[in-house]
């Protein structure tokens, strides 16, 4: 991967965009973002290749923003959902936002209304990273358990502060924070390695910067290897220099993961003030999706480095 520009800042605010589902949900999410990118005074920049079929057609209907095309094979990839495609989308986005704020989110997430704002209000603060709310934006059971084990923590009400985790579909950093580690991010971009890399420089939450989670089509089936695959990736980052006895030691704790996961889940709906009723009836669905990221946690952990990897049905 290459620099692609001048990456002075010429604007208040770079927005990147990450494509992982393409089409309406990417409509949805760009939608959101033009309502406000003229009063932020916002670029907007959503870096596409050969597997995000239709993506470049977007740029006809929103022409005010920057669709830039991955023309770099991804050597090795056997299918459109394997993270490292995210990952390389978000890095060329780094690269090539010119804004002084570099926010990113991804097409299954909807923005707020005042989020560009919120943005801005926040960096008058001196933190590297600021994250912000993630909350679930269609009301079923199978969308309530998938927001609980992906982002619960991250749900309003919540206080803000400095934060251990924040997450890469509601992010926003300082332009020189990300420079300072370029080579961290360059040839893929790792949310916990390039949030580890930015903790001395001051991690932040903030609920006032908020996105929702939407994703209408999703099927439990789908779900469950989602689950397998981003913990598959978790895992494989988290060891990738660990001994061999830490990874065995780490594969044999993992099926204690989905007793100690759904109680995380239920200490958040809890926070959150969830009805019983609504606990009772998230719980059971939340344990299946558990139950495929301990799957996932012990590939990545006996994969050496994500060598093997689940293929999807």
């Amino acid at each position: 991967m290459t620099d692609m520009g001048d990456t002075s800042p010429r604007r208040p605010l770079s927005i990147v965009v990450a494509v992982i589902d393409g089409g309406e949900g990417l409509r949805r999410t760009l939608a959101a973002v033009c309502a406000q990118m003229r009063t932020a005074d916002a670029e907007v920049i959503v870096p596409y290749d050969e597997w995000t079929k239709g993506t470049g057609e977007l740029a006809r209907e929103f022409r005010e923003m920057r669709f830039h095309f991955i023309s770099e094979s991804c050597s090795g990839v056997a299918s459109p959902r394997e993270h490292r495609l995210y990952d390389r989308r978000r890095a060329v986005g780094l690269v090539l936002a010119e804004g002084a704020i570099v926010a990113m989110t991804d097409d299954r997430s909807v923005p707020a209304a005042d989020w560009c704002q919120q943005i801005l209000v926040a960096h008058a603060q001196p933190a590297a990273v600021i994250g912000g709310a993630i909350d679930n934006g269609i009301d079923r059971p199978l969308h309530w358990a998938m927001y609980y084990c992906d982002f619960g923590r991250y749900g309003r009400p919540r206080a803000r502060g400095p934060a251990e985790y924040v997450s890469d579909v509601n992010v926003t950093y300082r332009r020189e924070a990300l420079d300072s580690i370029r080579d961290v991010w360059r040839d893929g971009y790792h949310e916990t390695t390039v949030h580890w890399a930015l903790r001395p420089r001051g991690v932040f939450f903030d609920d006032r910067l908020v996105v929702y989670q939407h994703r209408p089509n999703m099927t439990l089936r789908q779900a469950w290897w989602e689950r397998v695959m981003i913990a598959a990736d978790f895992a494989a980052t988290r060891v990738v220099a660990a001994s061999g006895l830490r990874r065995v030691v780490l594969a044999a704790l993992t099926p204690f993961l989905p007793p100690v996961l759904l109680t995380r889940i239920i200490r958040h709906m809890r926070r959150q003030r969830r009805p019983l009723p609504h606990l009772m009836q998230i719980a059971p669905i939340a344990l299946v999706l558990l139950t495929g990221s301990a799957i996932g946690e012990l590939i990545g952990y006996v994969g050496r480095g994500g060598k093997f990897w689940p293929r999807e049905t």
